[in-house]
């Protein structure tokens, strides 16, 4: 199990951009997002979502079945506003760049649970950084380079195509695609620097943008709160299972360390689960399961540490409890595995 990203998800209208792009190579763009592991149908769904694991693996398939490296230029550009719901459009109905840049950063979690967008500024200058929250083991650099180009393509629709940035950071080496990166952004793009970001002259983004209306931008930004809300409360499962990962070897299954990170009451965090047929010590035997499953089958920890980091005192005990749940011992698994 991919513990360290498989709670992180992104919009999985971005996978469906993906696989259309591809498509325009000739490559079968459901059998992309099949071969992710992502499900055609579930995508198509609005509010649908998809894991960072799935993504990062579709760009790296995309790459791939394309033969094209420079594919993320192509994909960010392709993407319509509408693609991240009301963020896009309100982004297009916002009083200024800057308004805009300060909506995605406000609503950065409805694109992805593991970005890190904040909105710097200097002198002369506003700096949009995005870092992730926790890098995928297989981190896909094209997936940070398609937002970037998405973001500018949608502060040119708002402001006009001859904007450009003052310099754009990335932080890897895209190798031949550089020259395309240039000819896209239009300005210099400075490579294995140490973050993502887009730096843009003060005056350009304080500028009043055409088409800006402060209705609209409000409807639209209440439209993104209800799916953040639904999301959120859909959510809540994951969030525990995230908390129960981090804790098991400080607090083994103590619910009220778990409901003091979550800022609820023990009695609230037991109704919240199970509204969603779930138990506390169910998702516990859960997260306990599948870390077990993942150590053993790694073969990096011995049986005593994979007891420790489970939270368990002794190993009988967690022998009992992994023979429950597979119907055999740790030692017997881990030499099958």
């Amino acid at each position: 199990m991919a513990i360290d990203t498989e709670d992180h998800s992104v919009l999985s209208n971005i996978a469906l951009g993906i696989a259309r792009v591809a498509s325009e190579y000739g490559c079968e763009g459901r059998a992309l997002l099949v071969d992710a592991g992502i499900d055609p149908e579930a995508a198509q769904e609005p509010d649908s979502r998809i894991s960072v694991t799935a993504h990062q693996r579709l760009w790296r398939l995309a790459i791939d079945r394309t033969n094209d490296p420079c594919l993320a230029i192509k994909v960010g550009q392709s993407l319509p506003p509408g693609a991240i719901h009301g963020l896009g459009l309100g982004w297009l109905a916002s009083d200024s760049l800057k308004s805009a840049l300060e909506r995605l950063v406000r609503f950065q979690r409805l694109v992805s649970t593991n970005a890190d967008i904040h909105l710097n500024e200097t002198d002369d200058a506003y700096e949009l950084i995005g870092q992730l929250k926790q890098t995928p083991k297989h981190f896909e650099p094209a997936s940070a380079d398609a937002l970037l180009a998405l973001i500018l393509r949608l502060c040119r629709l708002a402001l006009g195509e001859s904007m450009t940035p003052r310099e754009v950071l990335l932080a890897h080496d895209p190798h031949a695609c550089l020259e395309d990166y240039e000819a896209y952004f239009r300005c210099g793009v400075r490579t294995n620097a140490s973050r993502y970001a887009l730096v843009f002259d003060k005056e350009l983004l304080e500028q009043a943008l055409p088409g800006n209306n402060p209705l609209l931008a409000r409807t639209n930004d209440d439209a993104v709160r209800d799916y953040l809300t639904r999301y959120e409360l859909a959510d809540f499962a994951s969030q525990v299972r995230r908390l129960l990962v981090e804790s098991l070897t400080e607090s083994g299954s103590d619910q009220a360390a778990i409901a003091r990170e979550l800022n609820v009451s023990v009695r609230q965090l037991q109704r919240e689960l199970q509204e969603r047929g779930l138990t506390f010590k169910g998702l516990v035997e859960e997260v306990r399961r599948e870390l077990a499953i993942s150590y053993l089958t790694e073969k990096q920890k011995s049986i005593g540490e994979i007891t420790y980091l489970l939270g368990y005192t002794e190993p009988a005990n967690f022998g009992r409890s992994f023979k429950k749940w597979t119907g055999q011992t740790p030692g017997a698994f881990r030499a099958s595995a």
